[in-house]
């Protein structure tokens, strides 16, 4: 194991959980026609090339030419709005999607529609959780596992000075009463009495915050508080389950399953964290972290690389597109990447004389086609 991890390098650590299997995709192929891709099938849906489209862990959701709104769930296509809808006010997220058309929130949650408020212009939607302010009901709400709940009722004005979401939890600064509070697991909890500012992420399970009270550097993570640090952080960056931070010494560390950990003594220029994982750039290399072991994927940094889930895919000098999955690396494909997205565990390239390929399951489609 590495007791100095460089900085030029990338870092991925993966935690431990269940992980649900990607199996949708959604392109346009060369003549603009929009295909999505589901379960190593690609059918053909729209003619036209569509406006916009988000891929969610259980449907697609896109703006089709005409600007309808239409959503593909187990083989359907349903229309969801005529009109009104940009590509800034529908989301498609892991276990629920939904849109905001004239301020009426609604979510689709395992096939159903349901609308959450008729007036409702500020929310925020996560992997499993939708939170919103009620202009009606004057309350700050969640939607989570198929039910509404109130956060806190008899808002006026303003209903919050300062708001943030992640997969299951909500923290926010009250304007009615300046308590900061975190929703978690359908209850409430005081965090700090009478605040009028403080710097807070959220991620699952998961609030990292400075106390203004001493500026020490605190953490709620499944539903304790834990002392990270006496000193306010450098910069700090959330994921699921974890946090990480570098201290007011410089050095980079992470809190994960109710530790801190140094990562390395060296600080980082820069450092980011996705879901499961967690990257940065050390010495010009390319790193990831997996069981406690830092692995060397490449002696220099890919200028294109992306991450999602326990995923990392890259292209290296010659545009082939690499894959690191549970600390392993593997060259994917011959084919000359010229884009490629991740959705949680599927990769979508589009490769050299525009043709789409999706890798699925150690399989790669190409079309209806089977291609490997």
């Amino acid at each position: 194991m590495k007791t100095r991890i460089l900085f030029l390098s990338l870092f991925l650590f993966i935690l431990s959980g269940t992980l649900l299997s990607q199996h949708l995709g959604a392109y346009s192929d060369y003549m603009d026609q929009f295909y999505i891709f589901d379960k190593g099938t690609s059918k053909k849906f729209e003619d036209l090339r569509v406006q916009s489209y988000m891929i969610g862990g259980e449907n697609v959701l896109y703006i089709n030419n005409a600007g309808h709104l239409k959503m593909y769930y187990q083989g359907n296509i349903t229309l969801l709005e005529r009109g009104g809808i940009t590509s800034k006010n529908y989301f498609a997220k892991d276990h629920l999607s939904g849109y905001n058309i004239f301020e009426k929130l609604k979510v689709v949650y395992k096939g159903e529609i349901i609308e959450l408020s008729s007036r409702c212009s500020i929310y925020e939607a996560q992997d499993s959780l939708v939170a919103f302010y009620d202009l009606n009901e004057e309350s700050l709400r969640v939607f989570y596992k198929g039910a509404i709940q109130d956060i806190e009722s008899g808002m006026l004005g303003s209903p919050i000075s300062k708001w943030k979401s992640g997969d299951n939890i909500v923290a926010y600064i009250s304007s009615r009463t300046n308590d900061f509070k975190i929703w978690y697991r359908g209850d409430v909890q005081v965090i700090i009495k009478n605040v009028e500012e403080t710097l807070f992420r959220v991620g699952k399970d998961i609030v990292a915050y400075v106390d203004p009270l001493d500026e020490s550097f605190k953490a709620f993570y499944k539903g304790e508080i834990y002392e990270l640090n006496d000193f306010a952080p450098e910069s700090f960056r959330m994921g699921d389950m974890f946090v990480a931070f570098v201290d007011h010494m410089g050095e980079f560390k992470i809190f994960e399953n109710g530790e801190v950990k140094i990562i390395s003594t060296i600080t980082p220029e820069g450092y980011m964290a996705e879901d499961y994982s967690l990257a940065y750039i050390e010495d010009g290399r390319f790193w990831v972290w997996h069981n406690n072991q830092a692995i060397e994927i490449e002696a220099w940094v890919p200028t294109t690389y992306k991450l999602d889930w326990n995923t990392i895919a890259y292209l290296d000098n010659s545009q082939r597109i690499w894959v690191v999955q549970n600390g392993e690396r593997k060259y994917l494909s011959n084919e000359l990447v010229n884009t490629f997205e991740i959705y949680r565990d599927l990769i979508q390239m589009n490769v050299k004389v525009n043709r789409n390929i999706i890798y699925y399951q150690e399989k790669f489609y190409e079309g209806e086609s089977f291609f490997k």
